[in-house]
Parts: structure tokens; sequence; C-alpha cells
């Protein structure tokens, strides 16, 4: 008995098969092209270290709404280390220099990260708002958005920021550029 192509369970399996994968690998290039978004590159240094470069290719940048307000936010880990950078923006509607943390009614946000892995633990996270180890104030930072399209960012960045023990962390000559 001879069948046809048609009603040949394997020709139907090999085809099920071949859908199936050429959903999972173009489900894995999108995926692949949300981290890959950009670039980050800047010097940052921790406590009494030296300034080290810091570089990532994935860049994570979000356009919302947040209390009325357009909010940006900017998440860098670092390629080769756990360091990373977090910026908050309130009022982005176009190109300019916002202030962290600024005056106004919305605080920017200003946070390096010296282990990732480890934010939550008090010394390895460093903010603008906190004291430096003599009491004073004096986490700042700047971000100058020099391109903000629907569809991309691109700016420099300066952070100053101290721990809970008063260590600072300084990140500077900062550039960014990516994709929303």
């Amino acid at each position: 008995m001879k069948k046809t192509l048609k009603n040949n369970p394997i020709v139907f399996i090999a085809l099920l098969l071949c859908v199936v994968t050429v959903i999972a690998f173009s489900k894995n290039l999108k995926v692949g092209k949300e981290m890959s978004k950009g670039f980050f590159s800047g010097k940052i240094s921790f406590k009494d270290s030296t300034n080290h470069k810091l570089y990532s290719d994935k860049v994570q940048i979000k356009k919302t709404s947040e209390r009325g307000v357009t909010v940006l936010t900017i998440v860098v880990i670092d390629n080769n280390t756990l360091e990373s950078v977090f910026v908050k923006l309130y009022n982005v509607t176009g190109k300019g220099t916002f202030f962290i943390p600024g005056e106004g009614n919305f605080q920017n946000v200003g946070n390096l990260i010296k282990d990732v892995n480890k934010f939550r633990e008090e010394p390895n996270f460093y903010q603008t708002t906190l004291a430096n180890n003599e009491g004073l104030k004096n986490g700042v930072g700047r971000v100058n958005i020099t391109r903000l399209t629907e569809d991309e960012v691109e700016g420099e960045l300066i952070i100053i920021a101290n721990n809970s023990e008063g260590n600072q962390a300084q990140l500077e000559s900062a550039r960014f550029k990516a994709k929303f």
C-alpha cells in the first residue's frame, strides 16, 4: 500500500519540528536584540580604587510615564565586572541637561553599585543622596541628553555618590547610546 506524502506521519512531524525551530530561533534573535541595544562607556572608581573603564553593550533604556510626567530610566551592567549604573530622570521630553538629584517636585536618581549581585548590601550601594564620611551630602550627577528620538537616546553622564559608610564612588566621562 502506497502512502501519500500528505498522510505520512513522518512528514507531518518533520514539518512541525521545522515550525517550532523557526519560532524558537526568531524569539532568540529578538531577545538578543533587546539585550544589545547600544553601548555605555565611562571611568568608574569605588572608595580608594583607581579609575578603571566601565563598558557595556547591554544598556537598558526605558521611557515611561510616572506620576503624570515622562520618566527616562537607564540601567547598565558592566560586561567584565558586576558594577552597575542606575539613573532615573523625571520630566524628560527632549534634549537637555538634567541634574541629579535636581530641583523640583521629583528628585532624579543616580546610583552606582559595586557588585550587582550584592545590591541589597548597604556598603555596596552608592547613592547621590547619602552623605560622605565627613557628613556632607556631596553626591551629585549630571546627564546631558544630546539626542532623543522616539526610538533612541544618546548622551553623557557623571555621578558622584556615597554609600552608607560614607565612602565615595565616581563615574566620569561616561557616554551612552541605546534604543528603546
